[in-house]
């Protein structure tokens, strides 16, 4: 039914395609490499149908891993742990009569001096005392009435030695408006017929934040949106609920690579997005209105396209003062023209993109016209019609360099753009599967800079010296061989030096498994290694004079979970920047989405 529905609200197609350059290009004038845009209307039936075939996984993907065993007892000890601290109904058999430890819940907390605007922070100011078995439950129910709202563990470590089991594990503690964090050792015992008990746990590095608000940050969605026929239909939808929906040829990405911008789309001095969308899902334009609702005007403003679309950017590209908008399609770059009053005009589409992810804007060479820098994640085969994973993998893993070629595009004004990536040096290191790049002068010397932070290897830190760009990650110690796939520039310590936070993946699992004489055991130890910084998390390097700091891979900074998005903003004010990671991934398939 939703499918019908959508069918009456969206009667248009718009479906990208191109021809060579050469042929078809834009307008007549040099430095132009774009291609003119041709819009498809499309029968209805032909856009959302039901697809009854299923996939079904590999026999390799099937076929389990014994060597692996660590993952299952992992699973074991969070489980164990989840029903110990069940305070309304502790299993007693669960812990070792022997047990020797510390209080989940220390006595005793210490006041911080470090405290933002409505914000108190505790440390431990226990001297771990080590208590029995009667002790440790009353603790356990003592932290259930003060965190209310559950326990997240995260199991990092896992070392078995024939009975003995030692783990290690992240604690959250939550509850309306105060959390808590800390950082297990446990030891238990395995015996047959008994199985695994918790014989001691050592409390690490626990901190406890309260509010003094009644809510820090509230959901404003559906009071912003709600009153939009699509709402419900489309922006209020998950993956999964399309996926059973839209066929192949949809181009709908499971993994919902899909982002948004932000900016002043009809110059009424207030802030405007863009939503971009998966195949055959229309792009959304909103327009905030006085009282801080949005209206969608995707129609009205011509940008309701249906072409899977990665990421957009307002950005005044001709100099004329309003905001155009560039639109990272699977197909192409698109740039289009903003008539000053939020419509738009496709002038064009840069061909030699093809899979991008996301993408930056900086006027690299300083004259006067801002240049967008393309992600392009895997480039794919036109012929086949396959991209990304479907036509290649990454290979070597941890030091890949088989992905798609990221783009520098030249703005030579009046909606001329060409490729200038090789003439700047831009094609060095350049194919390394990149997720997300920014542009900022660390070194002070007037010109952009650019980091590029890629997915299966080292990343890069571009030098810009003129207009040319020499790639220094390496030297400054900031290549950060991991999952990069966001990066971010602030400065943290407010010392006038630029601070770099790179958002990767931190798995818990992963480290578990890493951390096993099996893994990888065909491999040279330096690979193993590199292999396991990838489950280690987001990197924190604190700028100081043309160098870094290398901030130490401790939590909090570092448990971002998998970090698509990371950046610095004060949020509350108090002339200090802080960070915000937004993260998440399928962790399995379910009707509701389950992040």
């Amino acid at each position: 039914m939703r499918g019908y529905i959508l069918i009456i609200l969206l009667p248009l197609f718009f479906n990208f395609s191109c021809s060579p350059p050469e042929k078809n290009v834009s307008n007549d004038k040099k430095n132009n490499e774009l291609v003119s845009l041709e819009f498809i209307r499309k029968d209805k039936q032909e856009r959302i149908s039901r697809d009854g075939q299923k996939i079904i996984p590999s026999p390799e993907i099937q076929k389990e891993n014994k060597e692996l065993s660590t993952l299952e007892l992992g699973s074991e000890i969070e489980h164990k742990i989840k029903e110990i601290l069940d305070a309304k109904q502790i299993d007693l058999n669960l812990i070792d009569d022997s047990f020797q430890g510390n209080l989940i819940y220390p006595k005793a907390l210490k006041k911080s001096e470090l405290l933002s605007q409505g914000l108190k922070l505790w440390t431990d100011g226990d001297q771990l005392e080590v208590v029995t078995k009667i002790d440790f439950l009353s603790s356990i129910r003592a932290i259930s009435k003060v965190f209310d709202k559950g326990i997240n563990i995260k199991t990092v470590d896992v070392l078995q030695n024939g009975q003995t089991i030692k783990s290690r594990h992240l604690v959250d503690f939550l509850s309306y408006n105060r959390e808590a964090h800390a950082v297990w050792q446990c030891e238990w015992i395995k015996s047959i017929g008994e199985g695994l008990k918790l014989f001691s746990l050592i409390r690490e590095d626990f901190n406890e934040i309260a509010t003094e608000r009644d809510k820090l940050f509230e959901d404003q969605t559906e009071k912003i949106l709600g009153n939009n026929p699509n709402f419900d239909i489309q922006f209020n939808q998950s993956i999964s609920s399309w996926a059973g929906q839209i066929t192949r040829v949809g181009d709908l990405a499971m993994t919902g690579h899909n982002g948004l911008s932000i900016g002043d789309a009809n110059g009424d001095g207030r802030d405007d997005f863009y939503v971009c969308e998966a195949g055959s899902l229309p792009n959304r334009l909103y327009l905030q209105q006085e009282d801080g609702t949005a209206i969608d005007v995707s129609a009205e403003s011509g940008l309701d396209w249906y072409e899977d679309s990665r990421s957009s950017l307002f950005v005044d590209l001709d100099n004329d003062g309003d905001q155009d908008l560039v639109v990272a399609t699977i197909a192409m770059i698109v740039f289009c023209e903003n008539n000053g009053e939020g419509v738009f005009r496709a002038r064009g589409g840069f061909p030699n993109a093809q899979y991008p992810f996301s993408m930056s804007a900086s006027d690299y060479d300083l004259d006067g016209m801002l240049d967008i820098y393309v992600c392009v994640y895997g480039e794919g085969d036109i012929e086949s019609n396959s991209r990304g994973f479907g036509d290649r993998i990454p290979v070597p893993f941890h030091s890949a360099s088989n992905g798609g070629n990221n783009v520098l595009i030249k703005n030579h004004g009046e909606f001329r753009f060409s490729d200038a990536t090789q003439e700047t040096g831009l094609n060095y290191q350049n194919n390394r599967w990149s997720f997300a790049a920014s542009w900022e002068d660390f070194d002070k010397d007037g010109d952009p800079d650019l980091y590029v932070a890629n997915d299966f290897g080292s990343n890069s830190m571009y030098r810009n010296d003129g207009g040319v760009f020499v790639d220094i990650a390496k030297d400054l110690g900031i290549d950060d061989p991991g999952a990069g796939m966001s990066v971010s520039w602030g400065d943290l310590n407010n010392d006038a030096n630029f601070d770099l936070y790179v958002g990767n993946m931190f798995s818990s699992a992963g480290l578990r498994i890493s951390a096993v004489d099996s893994f990888a055991s065909h491999q040279d130890k330096s690979v193993v290694t590199a292999m396991r910084y990838f489950a280690e998390g987001n990197s924190l390097f604190i700028g100081e004079s043309k160098k870094f700091e290398i901030w130490p891979k401790d939590f909090p900074v570092s448990m971002g979970r998998w970090s698509w998005s990371s950046g610095f903003a004060d949020l509350n004010n108090d002339g200090w920047e802080d960070l915000v990671v937004s993260n998440g991934y399928i962790t399995g398939w379910r009707e509701k989405p389950d992040l």
